[in-house]
């Protein structure tokens, strides 16, 4: 690869089972998450409206804080669109 040529990435749909989800006071809701057979655990599903009055909605990965204060994932996987609708669907009909 030379340098400064971006790789191309291909987005991969995977296959997503939710598992133990929570809905918060503020409406997000915690959850774990099957993700091709790997479990990932302290998800959540962060819902809200931007400054103009949009939608918006998305899953964040479990996080800790660095030595220098900034949070980082220490689990992560790329989410197609497909995958974020499977992931909505299944929160919606548990949280009901």
């Amino acid at each position: 690869m030379a340098i400064g040529k971006k790789k191309e990435e291909t987005v991969v749909d995977h296959q997503i089972e939710v598992k133990r989800a929570t809905q918060f006071k503020n409406g997000n809701i915690g959850f774990d998450m099957i993700v091709n057979g790997v479990t990932i655990y302290g998800c959540v599903y962060i819902q809200g409206k931007t400054k103009k009055g949009d939608d918006y909605a998305f899953v964040s990965f479990p996080q800790r804080q660095g030595s220098d204060n900034k949070y980082y994932n220490h689990a992560y996987v790329k989410l197609s669109d497909a995958d974020n609708e499977t992931i909505e669907k299944a929160l919606e009909a548990m949280v009901e």
